[in-house]
């Protein structure tokens, strides 16, 4: 029988999925309309608390790379309405490590600034309406009066929403109360009936009324919450997608009876899964190992880290070889559809798989290369001042890249490529001790002259290194392996590294010659210290035999 899905380029696996959804969730996830088909706005709005952490990439990038495949806009707002907790020069570098990724977003000002903190007007306009139209009222409560109030509900196992206590006060009251200075919040005021919010990946997530408190709008301080700021913003700038991490699900249904209350259409929304560290924690937002600028100083490329949080929650729904992605091809293949709603797990060895295959990507090219060439001056010019021509530093790179994961590992792998090695070193003292004096210096004496004798523009020749090594091996009668062993020593001193020839060929003959002539100079040194010693023994014992002659004369 002829395979139904033989000449289909999507993965059958995908359709089956497809198919286990549709039994599994009865319809409520949505099957062919989750992906629009028409341009959408979309945003990324992060708040300037601290560094940009990993959670906060993945958004930006699941929004931009929607925006890109349907041809849409991405912006990026910032939501500083928290003072408390705004971290100066946060904003900046936010911008700079989204840049330094490739994800450069829209700072529109067609619909007024994009700093929430700089259109508080606006959302007090907002306020008087809701409040003008019955759905929010102020709220004179104390702090202490709201903490009694939670302390109370707990005694009594009561869930701790307000009690709606300034909801019932009269219109002299509260004007009472603002003639003497009371201060107050506005909070909204929500219906007592359930909610329903539709998501795109998780289908309908029913929340029961109450779970749904009278949450506050506007604070004393006339700054407003994220969730009234977040609804006026996204209408105003007519956002049609909402992407955003779950743990912000909880908050959509004021979000949507906010949406009711002022007469606006409601946005699709989509709320991401959370990261996991390998023991299934949450990933935390606060440690500096989640954070971008941190993988940053740590080496690892921009396109992997996209490739790897982009594979944090979505998958691709064609047929591939491999999970290596460029930017422009997670943007061809971006679709709602195969996003998941499970938890996914941030592994570190993930990405420096992914990490490694990008470094080899980049190689290949001449502008990659160039690049590579530039991180490595500037990883090793403050140790190695020598041998920086771009040359020779992209052959070091040529030559380390098998081994590498990340960039922060070129000053330890290719140190002795710029200086001699350090035979002192305990690495160097072990490797030592795996073979004897007399087959290092046999095998450095046959080395010596073997590549002495090659010209310099031999040294570039692969074959003509490996043929030499051959002949080695021959000439000294020792086991390929053990002379193999003997040459790392003498060339680098560590017992791994890049293969022995491809190190020969990138130091050249100079530097090759004068490692070996270095190990010979150092039995040269032994031997004389050894002839030192033996006439010093001599001269020790013709003193003895004087004295005994002497002695024996006198007892005479």
């Amino acid at each position: 029988m002829e395979n139904i899905f033989d000449g289909l380029s999507i993965h059958k696996n995908f359709i089956l999925k497809r198919v286990f959804y549709i039994i599994k969730f009865g319809g409520k996830r949505y099957y062919s309309s989750v992906q629009p088909t028409s341009a959408v706005r979309v945003r990324f709005a992060p708040s300037p608390t601290g560094y940009l952490h990993l959670g906060g990439l993945r958004t930006a990038l699941f929004n931009f790379l929607l925006a890109r495949k349907t041809g849409g806009t991405f912006i990026l707002r910032i939501e500083d309405t928290d003072r408390t907790r705004y971290v100066p020069g946060a904003v900046e570098k936010l911008i700079s490590t989204l840049k330094w990724v490739g994800l450069r977003p829209g700072m529109t000002t067609f619909y007024g600034s994009c700093y929430q903190s700089e259109r508080t007007e606006i959302y007090k306009e907002y306020v008087n309406k809701l409040l003008k139209d019955g759905n929010a009222y102020r709220c004179f409560c104390t702090s202490e009066r709201l903490q009694n109030m939670r302390l109370m509900a707990q005694k009594v196992g009561k869930g701790v929403a307000y009690d709606r206590h300034c909801s019932y006060l009269s219109q002299s009251e509260i004007e009472q109360n603002i003639s003497q200075g009371i201060p107050f919040t506005i909070r909204l005021k929500t219906p007592d009936s359930a909610v329903t919010v539709k998501d795109l990946i998780r289908g309908k997530v029913e929340f029961d009324k109450n779970h749904i408190d009278d949450t506050i709008l506007l604070k004393s301080d006339g700054y407003p919450t994220y969730h009234l700021a977040n609804v006026i913003d996204d209408h105003l700038m007519k956002i049609t997608h909402v992407l955003r991490g779950e743990e912000w699900l909880p908050s959509t249904p004021k979000h949507m009876i906010l949406y009711q209350s002022l007469g606006w259409d409601i946005p699709k929304f989509v709320h991401l899964p959370l990261l996991l560290n390998i023991n299934k924690s949450k990933l935390s937002k606060r440690t500096g190992d989640s954070h971008v600028e941190e993988f940053a100083k740590l080496g690892y490329l921009p396109e992997a880290l996209i490739n790897f949080v982009a594979l944090l929650g979505w998958s691709s729904p064609y047929e591939r070889k491999d999970e290596i992605f460029t930017l422009n091809e997670l943007i061809s293949e971006f679709s709602i559809n195969n996003l998941g709603h499970s938890n996914s797990i941030v592994s570190i060895e993930k990405l420096n798989f992914l990490n490694k295959q990008h470094l080899l990507l980049k190689s290949k090219s001449p502008e990659g290369l160039s690049q590579l060439t530039a991180s490595l001056r500037e990883l090793v010019n403050e140790k190695f001042r020598e041998r920086l021509e771009d040359e020779y530093l992209a052959l070091v790179i040529k030559t380390i890249l098998q081994r590498m994961h990340n960039l922060s590992d070129i000053p330890e792998l290719c140190k002795y490529f710029f200086v001699d090695p350090d035979y002192s070193s305990s690495e160097s003292i072990h490797l030592r001790s795996l073979f004897t004096d007399d087959a290092l210096k046999k095998v450095a004496t046959i080395a010596y002259e073997q590549f002495r004798k090659l010209e310099n523009f031999e040294y570039h020749d692969d074959e003509k290194i490996k043929k030499t090594i051959k002949d080695i091996c021959n000439s000294s009668k020792i086991k390929q392996s053990e002379v193999m062993m003997i040459l790392r020593y003498i060339f680098t001193g560590i017992k791994v590294g890049a293969g022995i020839a491809e190190t020969i060929k990138a130091i050249g003959k100079k530097t090759s010659v004068e490692r070996l002539n270095k190990i010979l100079a150092s039995f040269d040194s032994l031997n004389s210290n050894d002839d030192s010693n033996t006439l010093n023994t001599k001269d020790n014992e013709s003193i003895e035999e004087n004295d005994t002659l002497k002695i024996k004369q006198s007892n005479l």
